[in-house]
């Protein structure tokens, strides 16, 4: 819910939902002179609105589904007031005033009628659907269940997404150790990489 969001927070999925992709903090600074931190984006992942890497450095970020709906969640002049007796840093203020920035590039591309991709990209979208279903990162994850939380990507997309995520450290693609146990669903939802078939999946480092 967007109520549980500080202005701060807020600001941040401003810029990745006007970024519509991962951004590392380098990038982030370069373009809008402000990074995303802890504890803002430790509560941002915790809570399931965005998607942190964190190795190798700088840490890369995206924006999650369920961030991007918070975005469209009607706001509070209560949320976003300073106490009294207390002023906003200049930390704060940069903060906000790149929001504007991202703002600004959101209204020039709905201005412009330029399509523009999803709000998270195909790997992002993956390692969402693979938190929903792991207990624990690390854990393995069938790909046939993966499969049905992204049922609107085609098999090949997904497919060459997930052959892709294969060069990152925390990524891992197996095949079931009891092949007999693999059924139909579970074999046609597998990815074919380097000569067998791989049905699990498992992101994060144990």
């Amino acid at each position: 819910m967007a109520s549980d969001l500080t202005s701060a927070e807020y600001a941040y999925l401003i810029i990745l939902r006007a970024e519509g992709r991962e951004i590392s903090n380098s990038e982030m600074a370069e373009i809008y002179g402000v990074r995303l931190k802890s504890p803002d984006y430790a509560k941002l992942n915790a809570d399931g609105y965005i998607i942190s890497r964190t190795k190798p450095s700088p840490y890369r970020h995206s924006i999650t589904d369920k961030g991007v709906k918070a975005l469209l969640e009607p706001l509070t002049l209560e949320q976003g007031r300073v106490p009294e007796g207390e002023k906003r840093s200049a930390k704060e203020r940069e903060l906000y005033w790149a929001a504007i920035l991202a703002q600004q590039k959101l209204f020039q591309r709905s201005a412009s009628g330029v399509d523009r991709p999803e709000p998270t990209d195909l790997p992002g979208r993956v390692r969402a659907a693979y938190g929903k279903l792991a207990g624990a990162p690390g854990d393995w994850v069938k790909l046939v269940d993966l499969r049905v939380l992204l049922a609107d990507v085609s098999k090949s997309a997904l497919d060459k997404a997930l052959e892709g995520m294969l060069g990152s450290p925390d990524v891992r693609m197996e095949p079931e150790t009891f092949g007999h146990r693999v059924s139909v669903h579970e074999r046609n939802a597998a990815v074919h990489i380097g000569g067998e078939d791989r049905h699990k999946l498992a992101i994060g480092q144990r």
